[in-house]
This record gives C-alpha cells, structure tokens and sequence, in this order.
C-alpha cells in the first residue's frame, strides 16, 4: 500500500494497524520515502540482514572473536 505523507499525517492509527500486517510506503512529493511495518516484521528484516552480513564475513575468512579480542589486546 502506498500513501501520501499527507495521508498518514490526517489517519495515522488507520495506517499503523494496516503495517501491522502488510509494509505501508509513505510518499513525499510522490516518491516512495519509508515504509512503515510492524516490529515483528522489522525484526525478521534485521536478523536477515545480519546473519547474511555473518555468513558473507564467514565466507570471506574474518577473525574469529577469540582471534579479534587477542588481536585488539595485543600491546
């Protein structure tokens, strides 16, 4: 769903109880601006961004936390 900024700012209740089940995109001067979704949604979206950062860094061969900390703590 698509809405104005206008539009969230006269019902904003109606549309934070649409996010709860589907994202809302709120448009300034007609481009697509932020999406509203709800907390569980938005932390699906994060855990998926980090453990897919986490995945790429493993694949890449980082430290691991033990050899990060002895590296940081080296004199």
């Amino acid at each position: 769903m698509n809405i104005s900024a206008t539009a969230l700012n006269k019902r904003p209740g109606t549309y934070l109880e649409k996010a709860i089940k589907d994202p809302v995109i709120i448009e300034k001067s007609g481009r697509p601006t932020v999406v509203m979704v709800s907390y569980e949604r938005y932390e699906q979206l994060e855990n998926a961004y980090w453990g897919e950062l986490a995945t790429r860094a493993d694949k890449e061969k980082s430290l691991s936390a033990k050899e990060s900390m002895k590296f940081l703590l080296e004199d």
